[in-house]
């Protein structure tokens, strides 16, 4: 080999070198495996290891990430609500317990780089959105639909702390507070947290409302986040799954898997985005012609996806990029699964809560949908509160929803 060959082989041989070092080797990441309902296990409680849950998956498109939304499978502790009585989730011991001592004694430090903060929607007591590493249920609307769903074991640990349990269910508290009157207080107002796993929905008590806050021998069932890196394809996201996607108010969307096929997955908004009328015409029933189709198509189009997100939204039968659901009904063929994953305690998302004040009324919102009533000719919306669909005029003010499809 001549010397000028030598030397431009070394050159060669240095620039790959260099671009090695300066661009770096990416990381080959797994393909994500895990689906609702397998367990697994992580971290410690009590020299026990801990079992979870896969109740939730979340898939960040666009990146290679899902996060797992976990239940321990068995009540790992006892322990009061509140040890000062009557309490919202929010300020209980419970709660900081939860995110303090069992959060630092449960975990090591590499278990605890995957566990993320997760925000979460409130429709009982007076927050509307909190945000921990740690926390329980708050899916009892669901279980009162399938109660058997809601069984839990009790760990060895919690059996020796008496743990209350019926039919080999434990009782076990969950972060849903609610105020009822009291027959057993002569009629009096009484604030308690509600419970699942047994026949009952509270810790029960003839002695006030302190004694359904500070019962000791209710379990406690931690929920926890975990952040995977991984890769995933279309056809792994399954109807039910949460997907984020664009952006809103600065704050990441949460869209709920209505179905998928090789045609892409459709994606209703988890939480309403905004408040607004239909149409300034209260007799508008052609969503096509609406204020609100405008604005979906244009100014939120606009606003929530950046150039790459839009190559992923295809464009329905009617050219929309962005649309609203037709209508929700097991009649009309929704799994009632996914009904509950769509409808119960949906609400306002975060972004909208924290920049306007969202009465009592508007926790489990009324929105819009673009189907037209048989009954009136108006434009339709579901009222979560009557669990029903009916027409409604285009002037009023309902949550916006929207809806679109992805492919990948």
């Amino acid at each position: 080999m001549g010397i000028i060959m030598k030397k431009m082989l070394s050159m060669a041989l240095t620039i790959a070198t260099i671009l090695s070092v300066t661009s770096g080797c990416k990381k080959k990441l797994p393909k994500f495996e895990l689906e609702v309902g397998d367990t697994i296990e992580f971290g410690t409680y009590e020299d026990e290891q801990i079992e979870w849950e896969v109740m939730h998956r979340n898939f960040v498109v666009g990146e290679d990430k899902v996060i797992v939304e976990l239940q321990s499978t068995c009540a790992i502790e006892c322990l009061p609500f509140n040890e000062d009585g009557e309490s919202s989730w929010e300020d209980c011991t419970l709660r900081e317990w939860l995110n303090n001592d069992f959060y630092e004694e449960a975990f090591t430090k590499s278990e605890k780089k995957q566990i993320v903060d997760t925000s979460y929607s409130m429709y009982m007591g007076d927050a509307r959105w909190l945000q921990d590493k740690v926390y329980l249920s708050n899916e009892y609307l669901k279980y009162r639909l399938k109660p058997a769903d809601a069984t839990c074991k009790p760990t060895k640990h919690t059996k020796k702390q008496g743990i209350r349990m019926e039919g080999g269910s434990c009782m076990y508290w969950t972060l849903d507070v609610v105020n009822a009157t009291s027959a057993a207080q002569g009629g009096k107002n009484t604030t308690f947290p509600i419970c699942l796993g047994t026949s009952k929905n509270n810790a029960g008590s003839s002695n006030g409302p302190d004694e359904l806050n500070c019962a000791t021998d209710v379990g406690v069932r931690p929920w926890i986040s975990l952040e995977y890196e991984a890769t995933f394809e279309m056809k792994d996201i399954e109807t039910c799954d949460r997907v984020t996607f664009g952006t809103y108010d600065e704050d990441p969307i949460t869209w709920v898997v209505i179905d998928s096929d090789k045609n892409g997955v459709n994606l209703l908004s988890k939480y309403g985005l905004e408040k607004m009328k239909m149409d300034k015409d209260a007799d508008e029933n052609d969503f096509s012609k609406t204020d609100l189709h405008d604005w979906l198509n244009d100014d939120f189009y606009e606003e929530a996806f950046n150039k790459s997100d839009k190559k992923l939204i295809v464009a329905d039968d009617d050219d929309d990029n962005v649309t609203l659901i037709e209508k929700i009904s097991i009649k009309d063929g929704f799994d009632r699964e996914c009904m509950n994953e769509l409808l119960l305690g949906c609400g306002y998302s975060r972004a909208y809560c924290e920049e306007n004040d969202i009465p009592d009324r508007d926790v489990m919102d009324t929105f819009w949908c673009k189907g037209v009533s048989d009954k009136n000719d108006k434009l339709m919306v579901f009222s979560i509160a009557k669990i029903s669909g009916g027409g409604t005029d285009s002037d009023q003010e309902c949550s916006v929803r929207p809806m679109i499809t992805i492919k990948f």
